[in-house]
């Protein structure tokens, strides 16, 4: 097995057991709420950040790692190891995967120059680079190389397809991802659009209406996709509602087997930025 050291950064929503338990490094983000900073996962826990949300006066941003923080830890991990690869959050949506090129062009050029740094931008978010970066592991300890590694996960991370439902769009809203008049209408006609992931950006996918037996919806509309792998059912589950995500899963547990779920986690404040307290997300394996 190659000594490969697996990098993603908190926008993949890794459940932080499962980054210990595989070895992947986690590079943080920032959250702004005004003048007070927070780096994610160190200053402020999901739960903290929602509630943060929640009651403050404006709109937090989210700021890139510090260059000097990126430059240090990759400086660290490119000399522990023989090679790293860093599945960066999608470069259409954060500076963060063009930030790390420059890193790792001066660490090159001026620290370490055998150092090998791949930096591979994901074109997606969360749980999609979380569970990308533990098949990377995987393949990895199979004795893959970092090449055939590569290769094989950006084919891998598109055979997941995702059904994120908000419950609210005021986050959107603010966050110039929808326009204040859908967003008023939206509110008014009680209709919640199940949003996608296409291009590296969010995109709008169908909608549903009313408060009532949303989940099931939600799994009505995966399974009404032609292209989902009904013969080998995966599924990854994020959620900023942990009561909406557990039943999501028992639902696709009674119907698909107990080891349907593959991975379940949060939403960190990147993204929960932007779909806010009770949205949830269902990514789905589809057909190759």
């Amino acid at each position: 097995m190659e000594d490969i050291k697996i990098v993603i950064d908190s926008g993949a929503d890794m459940p932080p057991e499962l980054a210990e338990k595989y070895g992947i490094g986690v590079i943080p983000f920032l959250s702004l709420f005004g003048e007070e900073q927070y780096v994610h996962g160190v200053d402020i826990t999901n739960e903290e950040f929602f509630d943060k949300l929640e009651s403050f006066d404006g709109f937090p941003t989210t700021s890139q790692t510090p260059y000097a923080d990126m430059y240090d830890y990759f400086l660290e991990e490119s000399g522990r190891h023989k090679s790293v690869i860093y599945f960066a959050l999608s470069s259409a949506a954060s500076g963060q995967y063009q930030t790390a090129n420059m890193v790792r062009n001066e660490i090159l050029e001026e620290a370490n120059p055998d150092a090998d740094i791949r930096i591979v931008d994901s074109q997606k978010f969360s749980l999609y680079i979380a569970q990308t970066a533990v098949h990377a592991v995987e393949l990895a300890r199979a004795g893959k190389s970092v090449d055939e590694i590569i290769e094989d996960c950006e084919k891998y991370i598109l055979s997941w397809r995702c059904y994120l439902l908000v419950d609210t769009l005021k986050y959107l809203e603010k966050g110039g991802r929808l326009s204040k008049t859908a967003a008023f209408v939206g509110t008014m006609l009680n209709i919640k659009p199940i949003l996608t992931i296409e291009h590296g950006l969010v995109e709008n996918m169908d909608k549903l209406r009313g408060n009532k037996r949303l989940i099931d919806k939600l799994i009505d509309r995966v399974k009404e996709d032609s292209d989902f792998d009904s013969e080998n059912p995966r599924f990854l589950i994020v959620q900023s509602d942990n009561e909406k995500g557990e039943e999501a899963c028992a639902k696709l547990r009674a119907e698909f087997g107990d080891d349907c779920i593959t991975m379940y986690g949060g939403f960190g404040p990147l993204i929960g930025t932007h779909v806010g307290k009770g949205a949830i997300a269902v990514i789905a394996g589809i057909k190759a």
